[in-house]
């Protein structure tokens, strides 16, 4: 074989590209989704905004049928998204970027028109210890003007600190500090929509006996009138019609704290109760309130275990009241949107899922929607017949037919339930419906077996120590034969008679170091290879002698590296991929000897089982091995000439996600890359093998921009060679428009505004831009 040469896709992978014009497919089944801080637009009929789990906003264009990333975070240091608002009368989203301890903390704005970042607020304390931002505002008439509410650990007392700035975060004033008001911790922040100057500062418990009570500013936070002392304040509410008119919830209390509405009809200057009769359930607190923007008469209270909504400006109020905790049903109340389009509809978004109601609170619909959380691992199942993928939530998993498009779960947890360890599923490479389980439950760690998808699973090992399922390989000789690592062991196991399985624990070479990876040769049952840290060893008698094979391996150093899977190619049985932390090899004896073919950390690779030289890898980014890596920086990379060359999918490309499983679909001419991601669900992206092309700017000394970019009627490409031809796409994949010769400006008028793909060809290769286009 001839030596491969790996520095230049080592040193380039980054700004490798291909002629792609696929996106990701959200695939997860809408019946588990879920979003925090759903939105209406203000100004658009059926579009809708939220945030995902983690580090998305995404949006819905047709009343939440169908969903698209809109931002998506690169998540530089982990963090979640939180606090979405849509602000400056519908044309931005705010949100709070939470990084708990790092300078990554910031309040970002989002541009609807452009698709863009704004502006950004990073906290003036972000060297105090796991500082975070836990609430703000932003003025609307004004967005220089920001209230921010850190919370930081100082001498291992929680300390709560509120900024504000008038000028856009060039200067920061302190304007509360918990250490010198009795240590009173903040809940919320606000500032009034008629007067940014005049400040809301809702407060809750303490180390001491002070408790809560408002504090009012009229003048930006120089000096504080504590209003309604002796109960704590979360949720606060202005009438869009009259700032003056001001509605104030209570937040979890103890001692004197009273759970009651409070309305101040003079800017907060004096408060009284708003008569409710309240229902008890176990903390007794209001989440959010808010007016109907459009009709101020119509009001609704989010408590945590019901709902109490008004028709008649507050004269009078209707409770719906929910006695038990049931994800599917309304608990623990977070935001209320209302359409502004039609009358009585809201979104409810609880602690759960997100709901729909058209008769203002009535009855609840759930908003079905794609964002799983997912969990555990995902593994396909491919033949000419049928295609399978199971993927890990809800600490059980899905089975997804593709065939038949029919979904079905297995062992999912309630949302309620937070106990018990995730089942992890591996699907038989080679026999369709037989996946094998494993999990652990009550002290005893279980390994299972199903011939149907996982009904009627039947038990392979119990043992009260650790039997973690890490991979599985079947024997295409003797399907009956199946080979699965738990860990520490390995086990061969016999499933002719599923009723009277034989399990057969092998002595391994390396005692106490796990078996990441095994594999059956596909020419012949008794061949087993399997991986220990960084060595691969090989056995021709069924597992009774073991062989060290780590020619080309020598420089892995157990310390740093780990082998992480085994991959035969299915068209040519002599050829063997190692996945690892170090790269990817190639063998193309069976394992007698490697070549390194990637120098970059992949987590999981395969080859094509139905076209010759090619091979797909993913690099997770999520579950680092003894040093920390970025959380969601996965990329996918893929190769038609065994490692030759290399094209990416870059993380921007896949939405940055935060995933830790992938699996991979052949067709003849495609490749479809499944990822397991935390907010996002089960993600697919399609890479069309025909069209796979490498091309590097820096490897033609060529930058190609687009200008302007966004750009409104036209825009021109610069490029320092001959340009022979530009083909937009939308972000679909659809061509709209192909230009040869482009000389001139290139007049995009008739595109309507959003995203698209611009693939310009010259005369060193093909790269693909994007380009955002604006009205």
């Amino acid at each position: 074989m001839k030596k491969r040469t790996t520095l230049l896709f080592f040193f380039l992978s980054v700004i490798i590209s291909i002629t792609a014009t696929a996106q990701i497919q959200l695939e997860a089944s809408k019946a588990y989704g879920q979003l925090l801080d759903v939105t209406y637009s203000k100004t658009q009929e059926d579009v809708i905004y939220a945030l995902t789990l983690t580090n998305h906003v995404v949006t819905s264009i047709d009343g939440g049928d169908t969903w698209t990333v809109l931002y998506s975070d690169p998540l530089d240091d982990y963090a979640i998204l939180r606090g979405l608002k849509l602000i400056n009368d519908g044309d931005v989203l705010s949100f709070n970027v939470r990084a708990e301890g790092t300078d990554y903390n910031k309040i970002v704005m989002f541009n609807l028109a452009t698709a863009s970042i704004t502006q950004t607020f990073s906290p003036p304390n972000s060297f105090e210890s796991d500082i975070l931002i836990e609430s703000y505002d932003i003025s609307d008439s004004n967005n220089d003007v920001v209230l921010m509410h850190t919370t930081y650990s100082l001498l291992g007392a929680y300390t709560h600190e509120v900024f504000y700035t008038s000028n856009g975060g060039l200067n920061w004033n302190s304007i509360y500090y918990s250490a010198i008001n009795d240590n009173v911790a903040i809940n919320n922040v606000s500032i009034s929509p008629e007067d940014d100057d005049k400040l809301f500062l809702m407060r809750g418990g303490s180390t001491s006996r002070e408790l809560g009570g408002v504090f009012v500013s009229s003048d930006a936070g120089q000096t504080w009138e504590n209003k309604i002392p002796g109960n704590t304040y979360d949720a606060i509410a202005f009438n869009p019609d009259n700032s003056d008119d001001i509605l104030l919830g209570t937040s979890y209390g103890y001692d004197t704290h009273v759970e009651n509405l409070y309305r101040s009809l003079d800017g907060g200057d004096t408060w009284a109760i708003v008569p409710i009769t309240w229902t008890t359930m176990s903390s007794d607190h209001i989440n959010k309130i808010e007016f109907n923007p459009n009709n101020s008469n119509e009001i609704i209270i989010l408590e945590e275990n019901e709902m109490v909504v008004s028709s008649d400006n507050g004269t009078t109020w209707e409770n719906y009241v929910y006695t038990t905790i049931d994800p599917e049903a309304y608990y623990y109340g977070l935001t209320a949107s209302y359409n502004p389009f039609t009358a009585d509809e809201l979104l409810i978004t609880t602690n759960f899922y997100t709901f729909l109601t058209t008769d203002g609170g009535l009855t609840l619909e759930k908003l079905e929607n794609p964002f799983v959380n997912a969990t555990g691992i995902i593994s396909t199942y491919s033949s000419a017949d049928e295609n399978h993928v199971y993927y890990g939530m809800r600490s059980g998993y899905m089975h997804k037919d593709l065939q038949n498009d029919t979904e079905e779960g297995h062992y999912l947890q309630s949302l309620t339930q937070g106990f018990g360890s995730a089942v992890k599923v591996f699907a038989d490479p080679v026999v369709p419906g037989r996946v094998f389980t494993g999990n652990r439950s009550l002290n005893t760690s279980y390994i299972n077996v199903s011939s149907a998808h996982g009904l009627d699973p039947k038990l392979i090992a119990s043992s009260m120590f650790f039997l973690i399922l890490e991979d599985v390989s079947t024997s295409i000789a003797n399907p009956n034969i199946s080979w699965i690592s738990t860990g520490l062991e390995v086990h061969k196991v016999d499933l002719t008679d599923m009723d009277n399985i034989i399990d057969q624990n092998i002595a391994i070479p390396e005692l106490g170091e796990v078996i990441t990876a095994v594999q059956v040769d596909s020419d012949a049952a008794t061949t087993i290879f399997i991986t220990q840290g960084v060595d691969f060893y090989k056995s021709t008698d069924d597992g009774t002698n073991w062989t060290l094979s780590n020619s080309g391996l020598e420089h892995l150093d157990a310390r740093d590296h780990l082998i992480l899977d085994i991959e035969q190619n299915p068209l040519n049985a002599n050829q063997l991929l190692l996945s690892s932390t170090d790269g990817i090899y190639l063998s193309e004896d069976k394992g007698d000897s490697w070549v390194s073919i990637s120098a970059e950390f992949t987590d999981n690779v395969a080859f094509s089982s139905v076209t010759e030289n090619t091979i797909v890898g993913v690099t997770h980014y999520s579950d680092g091995f003894n040093v920390p890596l970025p959380i969601a920086k996965a990329k996918i990379k893929i190769t038609t000439d065994l490692g030759e060359t290399w094209s990416e999918i870059s993380p921007e490309m896949l939405n940055y996600p935060f995933t830790e499983s992938s699996a991979f679909l052949f067709t003849e001419d495609e490749v479809s890359v499944y990822l397991g991601v935390h907010d996002l669900g089960l993600i697919k992206y399609d890479i069309d093998l025909i069209t796979l092309s490498v091309t590097s700017e820096v490897l033609y000394n060529n930058p190609i921009q687009l200008y302007p970019n966004p750009a409104n009627t036209s825009f021109s490409v610069q490029s320092d060679t001959n340009v022979l031809a530009v083909t937009i796409y939308t972000i679909s994949g659809k061509n709209v428009k192909t230009v040869t010769q482009p000389n001139a400006a290139i007049d995009v008028s008739d595109l309507a505004s959003g995203v698209y793909l611009v693939k310009v060809k010259t005369i060193n290769g093909t790269i693909t831009k994007r380009l955002l286009k604006s009205n």
